[in-house]
């Protein structure tokens, strides 16, 4: 097996940054998965799948070399602590110029990050860090798999992120629940329901994204979520989104969708809480 790859470009590696930085707040292990055309950054709760992020090496890497367990099967599933992965490219913010990250073996498989940074003097400045990663089985690799996405009941656009952060910031501090709303004429409901209050926000005119297999209800789709989970999904919005979609399943789960261009797709998944 072998892996290395080679950014260079400044928004490159921002993006590369910010993303395995929100993956580290939202968990403390991860699973990348390595393929010839793409990279699968993957978080599950107990087998339950909760992030699937999938980027293009294109985009990102200048040099991006990988050869998995065997020819048949390319593919390399590697597991490491979150923090740790994003701690070590902390260096990239100080104006790295570069960045080569390779699997490599320090008595234990390791990625290793091997930072350029800016220097005013001749001499270069380098940072050497060391992750290590546990590599997953063939026979594991089942359990890292993208999960099967159902049917939903509706699929609809989602408001601007930064305007549900700041309306979901203020409703934590009420309730640990979240009621989403949603009806194929566009409307899209956040709501909170406790004793002493019931406070509900409205967005009106939202794209209706139409499935041919769903019958063309009216009525409103609902699913109670845990807010701080949907919270957590809303700091994608660093990645300054082209679209962000809202899929509801009644009753079962809400499934959040976001693009960057074409070069990051986020899956995002939280279950409903039964009501």
């Amino acid at each position: 097996m072998k892996f290395k790859g080679r950014m260079t470009d400044a928004g490159a590696m921002r993006d590369f940054t910010h993303i395995v930085s929100t993956i580290s707040r939202m968990a403390k292990y991860c699973v990348l998965q390595l393929a010839p055309t793409e990279l699968c950054f993957s978080v599950g709760d107990e087998h339950i799948p909760v992030l699937w992020t999938v980027i293009l090496p294109q985009h990102f890497f200048a040099e991006y070399i990988m050869n998995g367990v065997t020819e048949q099967e390319n593919k390399i599933y590697l597991e490491f602590d979150a923090s740790m992965f994003a701690r070590s490219l902390n260096s990239l913010r100080a104006m790295a110029k570069s960045v080569k990250i390779k699997l490599t073996n320090r008595q234990q498989p390791c990625l290793t990050f091997e930072i350029d940074l800016t220097s005013l003097s001749i001499d270069s400045r380098q940072c050497v860090h060391d992750v290590p990663v546990k590599l997953i089985h063939r026979r594991d690799w089942p359990e890292h798999k993208m999960p099967d996405i159902p049917k939903f009941d509706i699929s609809l656009e989602m408001p601007q992120l930064k305007y549900l952060r700041h309306i979901t910031d203020r409703m934590k501090n009420i309730s640990s629940q979240l009621i989403m709303i949603a009806n194929k004429r566009g409307t899209l409901i956040l709501k909170i329901d406790v004793d002493l209050a019931t406070v509900s926000t409205h967005f009106k005119g939202l794209q209706v994204y139409e499935n041919e297999e769903t019958e063309q209800e009216t009525d409103d789709i609902l699913a109670i979520i845990n807010i701080k989970k949907f919270s957590m999904f809303l700091g994608w919005d660093i990645l300054q989104p082209d679209s962000v979609k809202c899929n509801l399943l009644k009753e079962k789960i809400v499934k959040l969708t976001l693009d960057v261009r074409d070069h990051v797709k986020i899956h995002y998944f939280i279950p409903a809480i039964a009501s």
